[in-house]
């Protein structure tokens, strides 16, 4: 009897396990967002990787999605959220004034304070 509750104990948490989000970068999103503040969009590229969405907005500038890429940590945020695994969210905007100066296409650019967020992933039901 002992022993089939053991099992029975060792099996619920390997599906447990198997059920809890990872993020897919070590990083925190405080540390991405400083990490990224005011790069190009090859230069956001080449740190965190391919997209998984990247969608044109309607000013010409651009929307990239990770998905469950960071997670939210710090005294900055609810007990309950600390750890929890989000959606990492970035819009380029274009910066005309390098553009202008030097008559070439403008470079997309991680656009002002709000340029870096997150959305918190649906629950699985």
């Amino acid at each position: 009897m002992k022993r089939l509750s053991v099992s029975t104990l060792f099996l619920l948490l390997c599906a447990l396990a198997c059920t809890h989000r990872q993020a897919r970068s070590g990083r925190n999103f405080d540390e991405i967002r400083d990490l990224v503040t005011g790069k190009t969009a090859p230069e956001v590229e080449r740190i965190l990787g391919k997209p998984d969405s990247r969608e044109t907005m309607v000013l010409s500038g651009e929307r990239w999605i990770w998905w469950n890429y960071t997670y939210l940590d710090g005294s900055h945020y609810a007990p309950e959220e600390r750890g929890r695994v989000v959606h990492l969210e970035i819009v380029f905007e274009p910066d005309d004034l390098r553009a202008k100066a030097s008559n070439t296409r403008p470079e997309l650019r991680v656009g002002g304070p709000l340029g870096v967020s997150y959305t918190l992933p649906k629950e699985a039901m």
